[in-house]
């Protein structure tokens, strides 16, 4: 059995660095996409055979970090909440999940979905311009905690498993952990993630 990640950056940080699990893990970077964007287009990102997958392989999809750090803020408005915009994303990104599962015609032993993970401050991280941090340090961490909220939910629905392991790479202030980081908005250090799997039989 092996596990595939596919997604966005998060997919790849953290994962190549699983304590042990080097031969267990393939990761399918798909670039900086949006959960919105997957969701949004269904079917057009991945075709799940062309990836090497078989039969009794896990997947994890690990896509909504950019949504919450760039996009989320910009669509608020007098009438719309992040609430509202952030229900949409996901239910459109386990529509597509789900789809893209049934059209591989493959039989999986899990099928998970990976946590947004913290948010950084903005003062002590360096920002990218092509991906700014969008909204206040604090608006940005609500928007990830709701939509690491709404994911769990929803994986409860559809039986999927949701990887969480957001509390053991926060610092006291709620934000990612330096020491466990990339320095930038990656985890690094993928201790807790090798220990999920563990404790899941993943």
């Amino acid at each position: 059995m092996v596990i595939h990640t596919f997604g966005d950056s998060h997919s790849r940080f953290g994962w190549k660095h699983c304590k042990n699990n080097y031969q267990l893990v393939i990761m399918h970077h798909l670039g900086p996409l949006l959960a919105y964007s997957f969701g949004r287009d269904k079917l057009n990102y991945i075709d799940i055979r062309n990836h090497g997958v078989n039969n009794g392989d896990t997947l994890v999809f690990c896509l909504g970090e950019i949504d919450c750090r760039c996009h989320v803020h910009k669509h608020i408005t007098d009438t719309i909440t992040y609430q509202e915009i952030i229900d949409n994303i996901i239910n459109n990104y386990l529509e597509a999940i789900e789809l893209n599962v049934l059209t591989s015609n493959l039989n999986f032993k899990n099928i998970c979905v990976y946590n947004i993970v913290p948010p950084v401050n903005k003062y002590n991280t360096e920002e990218n311009p092509e991906y700014p941090y969008i909204g206040s340090d604090e608006e940005r961490k609500s928007y990830v905690l709701y939509f690491n909220k709404k994911l769990k939910e929803k994986c409860s629905e559809k039986n999927y498993i949701f990887i969480d392991i957001y509390n053991n790479y926060i610092d006291e202030y709620g934000y990612l952990r330096k020491d466990l980081s990339d320095g930038n908005v990656h985890i690094n250090d993928g201790i807790y993630i090798t220990n999920f799997m563990k404790e899941h039989n993943l």
